[in-house]
């Protein structure tokens, strides 16, 4: 028994166990150059906003021509 803790302490000391290596901080991207894809997603969203602006123009120029021609 005690050859069986001799022999396993002997096989754990000469193992080589390295220690992991030292943490490296990753870089944090700046907010400023991933802008690419938001401003990808927000073009169409904003063109959609934008899509009906001709209607309501034409309907405020038909109610404010209806008022001045008195009615």
């Amino acid at each position: 028994m005690r050859i069986a803790i001799v022999v396993a302490v002997f096989a754990l000391s000469a193992c080589n166990v390295a220690p992991p290596p030292p943490r490296q901080d990753a870089t944090p991207a700046r907010p400023a150059d991933n802008h690419q894809l938001s401003d990808a997603i927000q073009v169409p969203i904003d063109r959609a906003k934008s899509a009906n602006d001709p209607n309501v123009k034409a309907d405020e120029d038909k109610e404010k021509a209806i008022e001045d021609a008195g009615g």
